[in-house]
């Protein structure tokens, strides 16, 4: 299946719980993406792909600078463009709203995610230490214990 028979929209009210449980690959934290969903976000989008759901995002457009709050694709479907074909279509939606910039923060130790937001036009902007404080349990990545947050910048007057 091709990008090209992917859709991106924003998400309806009945898709709710099945897309919680794919943004629980964004933020692993079910209390804290609650949370994220009620007090950060507002505009959630999902990306279909043959009729399934293959993606999600939220968006805090409200405020400025305007965030990718939580991004995920589902395991199956990662690894084909898909993440990329999202952000850009995010990325046009903020300049649509007359967003200046957009932010976007991972993990410092998911090397994954700090290639993919490079490669989808974000510098590295900030680093947010102890960020992830709030986790029940230690987190590891990659032998790593999971503290800090980078946080990326999309000039969005730039091509």
């Amino acid at each position: 299946m091709s990008e090209a028979e992917a859709t991106i929209r924003e998400a309806r009210v009945e898709e709710r719980e099945a897309v919680f449980r794919l943004l629980l690959l964004a933020e692993p934290s079910a209390g804290a993406l609650r949370w994220s969903l009620k007090n950060l976000s507002d505009t959630t989008f999902v990306l279909e792909q043959g009729g399934r759901l293959a993606g999600a995002a939220t968006v805090r457009f409200r405020r400025d600078p305007c965030e990718i709050v939580e991004l995920a694709v589902a395991e199956g479907t990662q690894g084909h463009g898909l993440g990329r074909l999202l952000v850009a279509r995010l990325v046009e939606e903020a300049r649509a709203r007359g967003k200046r910039e957009i932010f976007v923060g991972t993990r410092s130790t998911s090397v994954g995610n700090i290639i993919f937001y490079q490669k989808c036009g974000f510098r590295v902007h900030d680093v947010r230490p102890d960020y992830f404080w709030y986790y029940d349990e230690p987190a590891y990545e990659h032998g790593l214990l999971v503290r800090d947050m980078i946080v990326f910048r999309h000039d969005l007057s730039e091509g």
